[in-house]
Formats: structure tokens, C-alpha cells, sequence
């Protein structure tokens, strides 16, 4: 269990990243730049066993998205890996400790979108799927992000996404309980509110 917490933890870090791209579309027709609002946004990740399943979340997202003339959006978002908590310091603490929290202090994406268009009329929902680079556990992984942006208004947008990531593919052993590991599949559930 406490090894699926870490897991998960991190894993959650790098889901933060990726809810900032769809948030991007909020700018006006000449560009603009929004920044993640903290105090309303978060990332939860759920990490399954045969007989268990833990979650976890962060408050402590940050990021920036520049959306261009040309309908382009640029996005860069991280979270710190010990933000995320399970309800349980002691499965948090082995969970840092498992995805090397003290080196790989954040995970972060890159992402790039197009097409993104601000209605005219509020609220109004767009779903787009932005191309990006995963930074998690020191490795570097190319993903696809499907996000629903609802435009609260020219300059706000809410931004929901869910996906999943492979603990394998980022390089971390996936931890046994009762001689069982855990599913190398780590869901990622974003809820982030993007401001000019």
C-alpha cells in the first residue's frame, strides 16, 4: 500500500501538468496569458490493486498558458510530487521515497494545441485533445490529452480532463501487496481554473 501511494502520488504530479493545456483557450483574439489558479485547481490520481485502491490529490498546482493570434496555445504546468495526499503520511512518506521525491522534485508537461477559438457567448464548452511532453521519475514521455474546457468568460475557463499513465513506462516498479502488484495503469482526474 504504501509503495502504491508514492506511485501514485507521482503519477497525479504529472496529470497536473497536463490540465493546463485546454485552459489556454481563454485569451483574447490578439493572445493572451493565463495563469492556473491555485486555490480552485487540482489533480487526483487513483491507483488500483486487486484488493485496494488509493487516491490521492494536489492543490498545489502551477503553470502558465499562452494562447497566440493565430489560435496556437502553448502551455507549460507542474506540480510539486510531495504535494499530493492520500489521507495517509505514513503511505505518502514510502510514496515519495518510491518515485525518488527528493531528486525528481516535480513533474511537469510541455503541450502545444490549435484551433482554439473564444466564443462569443458564456459559458460555452470546446473539447480539444493537446499534443505534449511528460516530464516524470527523470524521464520524458510524448502524450495525448483530452481536456473539456468550459469558457466561464473571455478571460476564465474550467478545465477537466481524465487519462492514464503507465508506471512502467516511466520506470517505476510497481509495488506488491499480498504478493500482488499493483495495475500499472495510474488514472488522472484534472479540475483546473485558468485567469488572465
Amino acid at each position: 500500500m504504501r509503495f502504491m501511494a508514492r506511485i501514485a502520488c507521482s503519477l497525479l504530479a504529472s496529470l497536473l501538468a497536463l490540465t493546463p493545456l485546454a485552459s489556454a483557450q481563454a485569451p483574447a483574439a490578439g493572445g493572451a496569458t493565463l495563469s492556473v489558479d491555485t486555490g480552485q485547481s487540482s489533480v487526483t490520481y487513483t491507483l488500483v490493486h486487486k484488493f485496494h485502491k488509493v487516491s490521492g490529490v494536489s492543490k498545489q498546482v502551477e503553470g502558465k498558458a499562452r494562447i497566440l493570434p493565430d489560435g496556437k496555445v502553448q502551455v507549460m504546468v507542474q506540480a510539486p510530487v510531495e504535494s499530493f495526499d492520500s489521507g495517509n503520511s505514513n503511505r505518502d512518506a514510502h510514496m515519495k521515497e518510491t518515485v525518488g521525491a527528493a531528486t525528481h522534485k516535480t513533474v511537469s508537461i510541455k503541450a502545444l494545441g490549435e484551433g482554439v477559438m473564444i466564443p462569443t457567448t458564456f459559458p460555452a464548452t470546446v473539447e480539444k485533445t493537446f499534443k505534449g511532453e511528460l516530464s516524470f521519475h527523470g524521464e520524458k514521455k510524448p502524450i495525448d490529452v483530452p481536456v473539456r474546457i468550459v469558457f466561464e468568460s473571455a478571460t476564465q475557463a474550467k478545465v477537466t480532463g481524465e487519462f492514464q499513465i503507465s508506471l512502467e513506462a516511466f520506470k517505476i516498479e510497481r509495488p506488491s501487496l499480498m504478493l500482488v502488484k499493483v495495475d500499472d495503469a495510474l488514472k488522472l482526474e484534472v479540475r483546473l481554473i485558468f485567469k488572465s
